[in-house]
């Protein structure tokens, strides 16, 4: 399997994104309260989803929330300015996020696409 092969699989995208899920249980638990857990386990849900089903519907579900993700670049560009003294947090989990942002897209597309699935022999 090459490096692009294990970028496109939805185990990545749900590996990346699940890093992501449990970053935001802990900020709920420890900074934001338990409301801030509702969208949280939406957004989990819809990557479990993603990684259970594949295909398009999988593209689909894991397309929902890495729209979410774009809408909040500015945000995430805004706190690495240097107006707010970013710290390790910014430095670690931005470049991260980033990351999974672009491996989400890959995935959605070689999933909608069929790529992933190598033609049957009859």
């Amino acid at each position: 399997m090459t490096v692009l092969d294990t970028l496109r699989d939805m185990r990545t995208a749900a590996a990346a994104n699940g890093i992501i899920v449990a970053f935001h249980v802990y900020v709920a638990l420890a900074l934001e309260g338990l409301w801030f857990l509702i969208p949280v386990i939406i957004v989990g849900a819809l990557i479990a989803g993603a990684a259970f089903t594949k295909g398009r519907l999988g593209a689909g579900l894991l397309a929902l929330p890495t729209a979410g993700y774009l809408l909040l670049i500015p945000e995430l560009i805004n706190a690495l300015s240097s107006e707010n003294t970013p710290g390790i947090m910014e430095y670690a989990l931005i470049p991260f996020w980033f990351a999974t942002i672009v491996v989400n897209l890959l995935v959605i597309y070689t999933e909608w696409t069929g790529a992933s699935h190598p033609p049957s022999e009859a």
